[in-house]
């Protein structure tokens, strides 16, 4: 519409990334759409109240009892809603940077979609991540892409629609709350990006560009033995909600052709042995059978039965 002002919020989950959450703010000051205002969940509580000192109003809600994503980005979105009103949401990782001109290729392409993502890129600018496209060309040419560029030239710019997509960095719109409703609780991690962004889909329409790539910058694990484990345990959770979701969400599409690919890269990780083999059998009973995400007591239960052998006991 001519005129028309698009007022959009972010939404940032974090936990124990202040530099990282440093990095991502002050990339969105440099953005040539300005956003509305910003609410940070802070699952650790150790957010510096120097955060909020941007050209944008910052506010940071913090909840040590670290309830999860999911429940993050409920949370973040009723405190968006109460505190800056009824606009567009921009639900970001606390680990990307966003370049100047991204929003404002996010807003101009929605289109009318109830949701739209950029591709993801790594470090050395290779493809890191990207939606499931919709149609099985797309999906096709999409994995033959090395570079998002590649992507942009096999695909197009789109917009293109999507089964489901990463919450690293999803724009939505400000109606969803009524329609899709809010991120489930119950993932634990790993898994309720997808969910939501499935609802999203399915509702209104969901849509990526070609023409936008974010990167995506995770920290490198300061001790590796202790990154391995905590790899071992958010894989499990992976697994089980993948499972879940493969047989139990209305609008999951194929995602049920994706599994036995991801049981095979968690063993390629982490081995064959019999414990390994146990975890990922009692994983996908959990998802698949039993209709239970991660964040269930069997999640729980998983966790720290992996906990006390990781302690010998």
């Amino acid at each position: 519409m001519e005129g028309r002002v698009d007022k959009v919020t972010a939404v940032v989950v974090t936990w124990r990334r202040e530099k990282e959450l440093e990095r991502l703010l002050a990339s969105l000051e440099k953005s040539s759409l300005p956003l509305h205002g910003c609410v940070v969940i802070d699952h650790a509580g150790t957010v510096p109240d120097e955060s909020t000192r941007r050209s944008f109003p910052v506010r940071i809600i913090r909840d040590t009892s670290n309830p999860g994503p999911g429940a993050g980005w409920a949370n973040g979105t009723r405190q968006a809603r109460d505190i800056f009103g009824k606009t567009d949401l921009w639900y970001l990782d606390d680990d990307v940077v966003i370049p100047p001109g991204t929003l404002e290729i996010l807003v101009r392409e929605k289109r009318g979609a109830q949701a739209i993502c950029p591709l993801l890129e790594d470090a050395q600018g290779r493809l890191w991540g990207f939606p499931e496209p919709v149609s099985k060309s797309g999906r096709k040419m999409i994995r033959a892409a090395a570079t998002p560029s590649d992507a942009l030239r096999l695909l197009g710019a789109g917009p293109h629609p999507f089964c489901w997509a990463t919450g690293a960095c999803i724009l939505v719109d400000g109606g969803a709350m009524e329609t899709a409703g809010l991120h489930r609780k119950d993932f634990w991690m790993l898994g309720e990006d997808l969910e939501y962004s499935m609802r999203l889909a399915s509702g209104g329409g969901g849509v990526f560009t070609c023409l936008a790539s974010v990167p995506h910058l995770p920290p490198k694990p300061p001790d590796e033995a202790g990154a391995r484990m905590a790899d071992y345990r958010k894989f499990c959770s992976l697994l089980q909600n993948l499972s879940y979701l493969a047989f139990h969400s209305p609008h999951s599409r194929h995602m049920w052709s994706y599994l036995p690919g991801n049981f095979r890269r968690f063993f390629r990780s982490h081995g064959t042995g019999l414990a390994t083999v146990r975890d990922a059998s009692a994983c996908f009973v959990w998802g698949a059978v039993r209709g239970h995400p991660a964040g269930h007591e069997s999640g729980v239960a998983l966790r720290g039965r992996i906990a006390r052998r990781e302690l010998g006991r």
